[in-house]
């Protein structure tokens, strides 16, 4: 293979652009045939002199150079500099358009303005100041094409890689672009769960018509903001097998190149791909879904809560030649179509507090509490609670077993005898309701939607009422220990997701509640016939129940889960013997060790 080093490639490329400019000089020449002779050996320097205001200007295609110097010709050299020509100053200035389209538009209003001077010659009015002769407009439009043939050919000045063409021609364009949500049936008008006066509701969602509409033609200068869609749109709706949204998109195009490829409406989606052209892209209903919930991956509850799912994508072209006689030009849009699921649902469950405990078991029968009430939907449809009914249950039965250690603790810890534990356990008893899906802005399709999540709970998170008693034997003394501990925590809160609320933990953080009991302990000495021992506390106990319950985020994967912690911190007494023969003891009596009482969650 053939490798030019730079100096060699710079070498070609000086003599490329040299040929081009002698091709462009001679094409201009012959269009122009009395130009030359004008202005003799000037005619290379205004060559060379136009070649170099080009450049700024952003042309650097051969042909555009041409019909750019076809301009100067006919309108005077530099004729864009001048105060009655700021359009054409404007029109080159502009950042947004293609070299081919400045070149197409300076070239019509080019023409427009030859047919006003020719009109004014033929009415008897002296030519424009400055400029070179009168050319007809029909003769310009003959040099146009002779230029076109000649330099297409040629490619970018001075560039060594294979020629590209310009678009230029006939004016093709989109004069106006309207994008709209249709509106949905009532059956599938966005919905939310609400809470409203102490009961939940499924109820509409007052929205506007969320719409964008662009149109063409608008003067062309630098500081106009370029025409174009927002990156990205956003929208709800359902998943495949369900009704879902529509997006209405309509275009208006007065002049195109051919009704068989202009203008040219494409979407390219995972579950979605279509093209329109000509007149079947004048209103296009685009059908939009959003995907699939992906199917369980384990055999815990369905519908995880409040897991906040990705967009489906698709990309949104809309395009043609770009061209037009005058204004700014739509030429190519594109735009990507994020769609949320729109899936509203709604979690309510109700607890009582659990039947009392006693160990050991004195066999009495006590009442079964009551099951718990769970309902979940989505939509309005109801949806299986089984697995969800389970785990509440689940709660009391680890509650049970952890209770049950206890027992077993102390007696083993604090060396009493006859022990017995008592508990009318009321963990997470009450209502807590729960919603959670996207919500959208709906009068602004630029404005992505937020994850909703609302809530209330009004829970007693844990009281016990735990009796731990026995008798205690201890240096010749005898007593009846009662270990108490019935603190209560409550938690109350209510709360909800708006747009603005971007950190979920912290809006969250009233739907957890941390507690701390602490025991009591009672001591009643017992009189002895063989000893006159006696036992006494000497300050009070140390150590608590402590726990956390609420909703928290989940451990293992997105979403959220309801859960609850109970343990014992080590549970210790001081306690004072007083004998008449050996005197005032002081005694570290530990009661309960550190224990693990439940740890249980659900979701």
């Amino acid at each position: 293979m053939l490798q030019l080093n730079s100096e060699q490639v710079a070498a070609l490329q000086a003599l490329k652009r040299q040929r081009d400019m002698a091709r462009v000089s001679d094409t201009l020449a012959a269009a122009f045939p009395d130009i030359p002779g004008r202005l003799g050996e000037r005619y290379a320097a205004l060559i060379a002199h136009g070649a170099t205001r080009a450049a700024t200007h952003g042309l650097a295609h051969t042909v555009c150079l041409g019909r750019y110097l076809a301009c100067w010709f006919v309108l005077g050299a530099s004729f864009e500099t001048r105060p009655e020509f700021a359009w054409a100053a404007d029109l080159l200035a502009a950042t947004d358009r293609s070299q081919g389209s400045k070149v197409f538009q300076l070239c019509r209003r080019a023409r427009e303005e030859l047919a006003r001077l020719s009109a004014q010659t033929t009415g008897g009015a002296a030519g424009a100041a400055g400029t070179i002769g009168v050319t007809s407009p029909a003769a310009f439009d003959l040099a146009l094409a002779l230029l076109d043939r000649a330099l297409m050919p040629r490619g970018v000045l001075g560039d060594l890689l294979p020629p590209e063409r310009i678009a230029l021609g006939d004016a093709c364009d989109i004069d106006a672009i309207d994008l709209r949500l249709l509106d949905a049936p009532a059956a599938r008008q966005p919905h939310r769960y609400r809470l409203e006066q102490g009961q939940w509701r499924l109820l509409p969602v007052v929205a506007r018509p969320a719409a964008i509409t662009l149109s063409a033609g608008l003067p062309v200068v630098a500081r106009q903001p370029r025409l174009t869609l927002p990156p990205m749109l956003h929208l709800l709706s359902q998943p495949p097998g369900r009704e879902g949204s529509r997006l209405r998109l309509r275009t208006r195009s007065r002049n195109c190149c051919d009704a068989q490829v202009h203008p040219l409406v494409t979407l390219n989606g995972p579950l979605t791909l279509g093209s329109w052209r000509g007149p079947h892209a004048g209103d296009v209903a685009l059908d939009l879904y959003a995907e699939a919930a992906a199917p369980a991956v384990d055999d815990g509850p369905q519908p995880r809560i409040a897991i906040e799912t990705s967009p489906q994508l698709s990309e949104l072209h809309v395009s043609s030649c770009g061209l037009r006689d005058s204004g700014q030009a739509l030429g190519e849009l594109q735009t990507r179509l994020a769609v949320y699921p729109a899936e509203q649902h709604w979690m309510l469950w109700k607890r009582e507090p659990a039947a009392a405990m006693a160990w050991p078991d004195t066999g009495a029968t006590t009442p079964a509490s009551a099951p718990a009430v769970y309902r979940i939907e989505r939509d309005g449809l109801a949806l299986d609670t089984s697995r969800w009914s389970a785990g509440l249950e689940d709660l009391d039965r680890q509650l049970g077993e952890g209770l049950t250690q206890l027992a077993t603790a102390w007696e083993r810890e604090s060396g009493v005898s006859q022990g017995r534990v008592m508990a009318e356990p009321s963990v997470m008893a009450g209502s807590a309701g729960l919603t959670w899906g996207w919500a959208g802005h709906g009068a602004d399709l630029s404005d992505p939607p937020w994850y909703r999540v609302a809530g209330e709970l009004d829970l007693v998170a844990c009281e016990l009422r735990l009796r731990l008693g026995g008798s205690l034997a201890l240096h010749g003394s005898l007593s009846r220990l009662v270990l108490h501990c019935s603190g209560r925590a409550s938690l109350q809160a209510r709360f909800e997701r708006q747009a603005e609320d971007a950190d979920l933990p912290a809006l969250l953080a009233p739907a957890a509640t941390q507690f701390r009991h602490p025991f009591v302990l009672q001591l009643e000495s017992l009189a002895q016939a063989d000893s006159a021992a006696l036992a006494g506390l000497a300050g009070p106990v140390s150590g608590a129940l402590v726990g956390a319950c609420g909703l928290r985020a989940r451990k293992a994967g997105p979403g959220l889960q309801w859960f609850c912690q109970l343990s014992i911190e080590p549970v210790c007494a001081t306690l004072m013997v007083h004998d008449p023969l050996l005197g005032t003891q002081r005694v570290m009596r530990p009661l309960l060790p550190a224990l693990q009482l439940l740890d249980w969650s659900l979701g």
